[in-house]
């Protein structure tokens, strides 16, 4: 299998690169698909691929199936098409392969296109070696695993929980613990203003589950205080600051982006801006009930200001992203994306939210929560995999808990993360969610190997 799998790696490289060209982002249900055309131009590409090696292919509109084998017991392999927004920072063509020194870079590379292509020449490897599967083996690719996982619920749904499932969209080596989530927006509607300094327009982030690294604002006030913010310039990062004619100061800053599980890694823009914003208010003793939330509670990477910071031993601290921010028309929303502890009740959590919005004047809408989640370390399963991944590798195969959520939730119990990423190596790759995102090309090829070799033991 290996054979076959390093005699086709320029051909995987090949297929990567069709695919990352498409900026499949998902998107609202239209003529072309369920998640836009984009996403449903990347299935069309991936489909091809997978028909080229004689895998059979299944498109379900939300997801596409590529099998081999066939049996009772079904096993999947369950990775996504769709990407996070590219952003800004980028110093090569994010939806164009690149290759530099044996690294690829490009939107998708790590998260999670490499891995799906990576995932579907492991099937191809299996059937060419002549083994015989004594299940049905199954790569999903689905389409909306940055938005929700809607397409996985509806797999499920439509299909059942699979026997066995891996999803490689985490690190190495098993991810078989991952915290709970919280995802939803505060919403501050006909928001009450007084005094000399008025917030038109407010803009910042690119996805609730991304730190953001870019915020603007506009707001109404006269040249001291143009002079105040431009004081305070040390506190923003590269920030841009304008007065025009009108009496309008308009302010942009930029923050290092992070994937919004591990937000301390990063620098959020939006708050940084937030900051400077309230301080400026209260400088001139001008009011603004959206900001006078954001100023006691929009704090902070652990919840410490929320009320809701918590941690236990196995799965550490509760950690809070404010992504996104939006004000117009007098009306301010900023997202929030919590990960949290195993022990803790993310529902919990979510209910505790809307208490503090409605005191405060505003409502606070849950967008999707869940629980952690672990399977022992001890099952067949798991004790299977570990020995391939040490067979493949020639390394000892431990177990980890994922701060991020990947499609494991969506199949209660019966799905582990597993690669492509070694937290341990960031020469192997890096920049998740993040510009300049890369996997190196020995690390797309050793997945393909690994998952080829945990199909041929446990599957065969």
């Amino acid at each position: 299998m290996n054979e076959f799998i390093r005699n086709n790696s320029e051909k995987i490289i090949e297929d990567l690169a069709k695919f990352i060209a498409i900026p499949s982002v998902s998107g609202k249900a239209d003529e072309y698909g369920v998640y836009g055309k984009p996403v449903a131009d990347a299935f069309a590409v991936l489909a091809k691929e997978a028909r080229d090696l004689g895998l059979e292919v299944e498109d379900l509109g939300y997801a596409l199936r590529i099998s081999i084998g066939e049996g009772d017991e079904t096993f999947l392999v369950v990775a996504h098409g769709d990407v996070v927004p590219a952003g800004e920072g980028w110093t090569r063509p994010a939806y164009e392969l690149t290759r530099e020194n044996g690294i690829l870079y490009g939107r998708g590379v790590l998260d999670d296109k490499g891995a799906a292509v990576a995932a579907m020449y492991s099937l191809a490897a299996v059937k060419n070696s002549g083994a015989v599967p004594k299940m049905r083996v199954s790569l999903v690719v689905g389409g909306d695993e940055e938005c929700g996982m809607s397409d996985m619920h509806r797999y499920v749904e439509e299909n059942g929980l699979p026997d066995y499932a891996l999803t490689p969209d985490a690190s190495f080596p098993i991810t078989n613990a991952e915290l709970g989530f919280v995802f939803g927006k505060f919403v501050f509607e006909n928001v009450k203003e007084s005094g000399n300094v008025k917030l038109i327009s407010l803009k910042g982030g690119r996805a609730v589950n991304c730190v953001a690294e870019k915020c603007e604002c506009k707001i109404a006030g006269n040249k001291e205080v143009y002079d105040y913010i431009s004081s305070l310039s040390e506190e923003l990062l590269a920030p841009e600051i304008a007065y025009d004619e009108k009496g309008e100061i308009t302010v942009l800053c930029r923050g290092v982006s992070a994937h919004g599980s591990v937000p301390e890694k990063g620098r959020g823009a939006v708050m940084d801006l937030l900051s400077v914003l309230e301080k400026t208010f209260n400088k001139f003793g001008a009011e603004n009930s959206f900001l006078a939330f954001t100023e006691k509670y929009v704090k902070g990477t652990e919840g410490e200001a929320l009320g809701i910071n918590c941690k236990d031993e196995f799965s550490g601290k509760l950690s809070v992203n404010f992504g996104m921010c939006s004000y117009e028309n007098s009306t301010g929303e900023v997202t929030m994306d919590s990960r949290t502890p195993i022990s803790a009740d993310a529902f919990a959590i979510s209910d505790k939210l809307e208490v503090i919005a409605e005191e405060n004047g505003g409502k606070y809408i849950p967008d999707r929560n869940g629980n952690g989640i672990r399977i022992p370390e001890d099952s067949p399963f798991m004790v299977s995999v570990a020995k391939s991944y040490e067979k493949a590798t020639g390394k000892p195969c431990g177990f980890v808990c994922e701060r991020g959520s990947t499609y494991a939730k969506a199949f209660c119990g019966k799905c582990v993360a597993f690669g492509p990423a070694d937290e341990g190596n960031k020469a192997v790759c890096g920049n998740m969610h993040a510009p300049d995102e890369y996997i190196s090309e020995e690390a797309l090829i050793s997945l393909s190997e690994i998952y080829a070799q945990v199909i041929e033991d446990f599957c065969c």
